[in-house]
């Protein structure tokens, strides 16, 4: 057992409510749209590989960004590989690639996109009021291509919630409480959070909660979570505080998928290693990253399995 999956056992040891029934929870998904929407997954994917991008537009604050619009009804943001930041991209498709083993459906589907840097300065949005030049040439480029990671632009996503505010938090958690009751027009939205919390230690992701990435989309009345920015995921050796921040979410979760948990158990490495291989990006982990989310798969399951006999 890791040290990690042992320090979770410890804190589930000293949990003392015995009334609590910690089983399973699960609303599986009624569509193979995202988010259980009317947008086919598949749809999506082969508009970000091959519908033409006719306007670039930077919308990155704190990394390079643009959202790419396409012809048709699919828009994509585009995150390309930068001098500043060289494997983000990377993350955000290998975070794609396994939310898709474990039947997330609202992980924005992510893919390999080159783009050509000639294109992408004919195509630079025009309103742009910054230096488009100054832009493209923190980009790395491979030939006269980019390399990045096209990922499906949540058209209906939510302004801002406060689910990542003191009041939501406390809301949420409640729900996901053993025994506890969940609204029924939010029972979705639990099941999102609670697989997002076992997700982002999956994936090393400890950027969730940081402003403006636990948003919502409404997808045939039902409330859904966008689970999204995953450009900081994939750290081999997380930092004490990045652990914390990652720990302390996935215990607010005591709920949980009862298919989602079974997927999780049922992804070994190789399934990691045949979902993180790509024909044009190679490998889009390296060994340490495999390795590190094969220790946080263990200590996910740790905690579920945990609190299901301590309940």
């Amino acid at each position: 057992m890791t040290r990690l999956a042992l320090s979770l056992c410890l804190v589930v040891s000293c949990l003392a409510a015995p009334t609590w029934l910690a089983r399973a929870q699960d609303t599986p998904p009624t569509s193979h749209g995202f988010a259980g929407g009317d947008v086919a997954i598949e749809d999506v994917l082969d508009a970000l590989a091959n519908a033409h991008a006719d306007n670039f537009r930077p919308i990155g604050t704190t990394s390079t960004t643009f959202q790419m619009q396409l012809t048709g009804a699919i828009d994509a943001a585009w995150r390309p590989e930068t001098n500043a930041q060289r494997r983000g991209w990377l993350a955000e498709i290998a975070a794609w690639r396994l939310a898709d083993r474990l039947g997330l459906d609202s992980v924005p589907p992510a893919v390999v996109r080159l783009v050509d840097r000639g294109q992408l300065r004919r195509r630079f949005d025009p309103e742009f009021e910054g230096d488009p030049d100054a832009v493209i040439a923190a980009l790395v480029a491979t030939g006269t291509s980019v390399r990045g990671a096209a990922s499906y632009w949540i058209p209906n996503l939510a302004r801002t919630t406060d689910l990542d505010g003191a009041a939501g938090i406390l809301r949420w958690s409640s729900w996901l409480a053993p025994g506890a009751d969940i609204p029924p027009d939010r029972a979705a939205l639990a099941r999102d959070l609670s697989s997002m919390a076992v997700f982002d230690l999956l994936i090393g992701n400890a950027d969730r909660g940081s402003g403006a990435n636990m948003r919502t989309v409404e997808s045939r009345g039902v409330v859904r979570l966008a689970i999204r920015d995953h450009n900081l995921a994939f750290a081999a050796r997380p930092a004490e505080a990045q652990w914390e921040r990652m720990l302390t979410m996935l215990r607010r979760a005591r709920r949980f998928s009862r298919a989602f948990v079974e997927r999780l158990e049922a992804l070994d490495e190789a399934g990691v290693r045949d979902a993180v291989a790509d024909e044009v990006a190679g490998a889009l982990l390296d060994e340490e990253q495999i390795a590190a989310v094969m220790d946080r798969r263990e200590a996910a399951l740790s905690w579920i399995g945990a609190l299901v006999e301590a309940h």
